[in-house]
């Protein structure tokens, strides 16, 4: 296994030469933190005056996962984080296939299409509730494929960064429809349920058509007060809504004004795969194409044995299959995959 460890960290230092570091916004104001192949834990408190220094610590150091803080600091560097001088902080959302609580999702330890599948429809939901209900711009959002189960949302935004951590799960609460009460879009003979509005209504009116066109119908042709047994029916539906509608995001990232998230355009120790920016037009050609878009190391081909039966035939776009003990060849990212995943071992 060494072995097999050595040649991964040949091909992130070789990756690494040549990174991209231009999605690093304020580089020189952020901590660093990394972990290793040969190392427990985390080492962090880093900073970089430059992305040479970033780039060289990389290289010479080819850590398995990198992370940045979410936080700009006076003093990145410093081991105290009271003393770090904090400046604000990116708003950061994220999206894990690993806490959707869907079918596809669910007690599933390998990376599906189906599960990302349904990780892309959740992040779709985020971007629809931050352009139509927050009022961003689709360029103040950036995207990005986490390099494994999810995505990494970042808004970098000055109006934004000076959030406290109550003001953040205040947006969080919005996004969980956390206490939502259709009531509260009734007001006399004014009911802010409709196709035509943006935001929360629209997609409400959406919503009760598929569920009970009639009732939608009521609520477009009454202008009148709405009586008790429609206003009954529509408080019926606050469970189904808060499930339909509300988007699952991981609260405690958005919340914590010092969180480390992955750095874009580095390596998922775990995956190999790249921490890749993507583009609302990339999420709507499907699950595969933002895969091939984070698939790095193409040449070459390993061969392994599968430590256990794989649940799915279909792998990171491609087919495998075998019981637990089979010899399988198979692409060189998708063997770093299966082993660094604990799903097979390489054969010498």
């Amino acid at each position: 296994m060494s072995g097999f460890i050595n040649l991964v960290k040949v091909l992130f230092r070789n990756y690494y030469r040549g990174v991209d570091l231009s999605e690093i916004s304020d580089l020189e104001r952020r901590e660093f933190g990394f972990q290793f192949f040969d190392k427990e834990g985390m080492i962090r408190h880093i900073a970089f005056r430059n992305g040479d220094e970033l780039r060289h610590y990389l290289i010479s150091n080819v850590p398995s996962h990198v992370y940045y803080s979410s936080a700009l600091y006076n003093d990145p560097a410093n081991q105290d984080m009271d003393a770090k001088g904090w400046l604000g902080a990116d708003l950061i959302f994220d999206i894990d296939g690993d806490h959707l609580p869907t079918q596809n999702c669910q007690g599933v330890e390998l990376m599906t299409l189906e599960c990302l599948n349904d990780a892309t429809e959740e992040v779709n939901k985020l971007i629809d509730f931050l352009i139509e209900d927050f009022g961003f711009s689709d360029s103040s959002i950036k995207i990005f494929f986490s390099g494994h189960r999810g995505y990494h949302v970042h808004i970098e935004l000055p109006d934004v960064r000076g959030l406290t951590d109550e003001e953040r799960r205040e947006i969080v609460d919005y996004l969980l429809l956390r206490g939502f009460d259709i009531e509260r879009l009734i007001r006399g003979n004014t009911v802010l349920i409709d196709a035509g509005l943006r935001g929360i209504g629209g997609r409400l009116a959406s919503l009760i058509h598929e569920l009970d066109p009639d009732l939608l119908s009521t609520l477009s042709n009454d202008r009148r007060r709405l009586s008790k047994y429609v206003i009954r029916k529509l408080k019926s539906l606050n469970p189904i809504v808060s499930e339909r509608l509300s988007t699952h995001v991981d609260e405690v990232v958005t919340m914590d004004v010092h969180r480390l998230i992955r750095m874009p355009n580095s390596l998922h120790g775990k995956t190999g795969l790249r921490v890749v920016r993507i583009s609302p037009s990339d999420l709507e050609r499907g699950v595969e194409f933002v895969i091939d878009k984070a698939v790095q190391f193409r040449k070459g081909s390993l061969t392994l044995r599968l430590i256990k039966k794989l649940p799915v035939r279909r792998v990171l776009g491609e087919d495998v299959s075998g019981d637990e003990g089979s010899i399988v060849k198979v692409p060189t990212y998708l063997g770093i995959y299966l082993v660094m995943s604990g799903w097979g071992e390489p054969v010498d």
